[in-house]
């Protein structure tokens, strides 16, 4: 019987590219279908509208100049690199997942970057009036993964001594 605990690494990068192509497809699907300005809304809580963020997380580190956009992309790189690392040298499998879907996310977020030159958020979460930042389901993963190898830490064997 297969467990989490037994799934194959393959399966792992299954799940990451499940998670880059839904995110490519509803980043698509909104760059067709929703204009900028524009807010389509979902549930009492959920919009989508089309926004841009040419930062990192809640824009910040924004791109200001070709420079700024090389390093962004140089960083975003190297982070994709070592996450690699980790997804490669993973002790469990929900490491190996949780950092399979922390990279698919990063890719499907680099993959805005080098078209647009920035990320295409387009979920707007709000209660009350108060608005969270926009985000998109690349972002999703990467807060999932996060989390799942938060969840992993609790599990692992402490040392007494230390």
């Amino acid at each position: 019987m297969i467990t989490f605990k037994t799934l194959p690494k393959k399966g792992s990068v299954l799940i990451g590219l499940l998670v880059f192509v839904l995110d490519q497809m509803s980043k698509f699907w909104i760059l067709e279908h929703v204009g900028s300005g524009e807010i389509v809304h979902v549930f009492p809580c959920l919009n989508f509208m089309l926004a841009y963020n040419p930062g990192v997380t809640f824009g910040l580190l924004r791109a200001y100049s070709n420079v700024h956009y090389v390093l962004l992309v140089a960083g975003v790189c190297a982070l994709s690199c070592i996450v690699t690392v980790w997804w490669w040298r993973a002790e469990n499998a929900l490491q190996r997942y949780a950092t399979a879907i922390i990279l698919f996310g990063a890719l499907g977020n680099l993959a805005d970057r080098l078209r647009f030159r920035a990320v295409v958020d387009f979920i707007d979460f709000h209660i009350h009036g108060w608005h969270w930042y926009a985000f998109n389901l690349a972002d999703s993963a990467i807060v999932l993964g996060v989390g799942l190898l938060m969840l992993d830490s609790f599990y692992k064997p402490k040392n007494t001594f230390i």
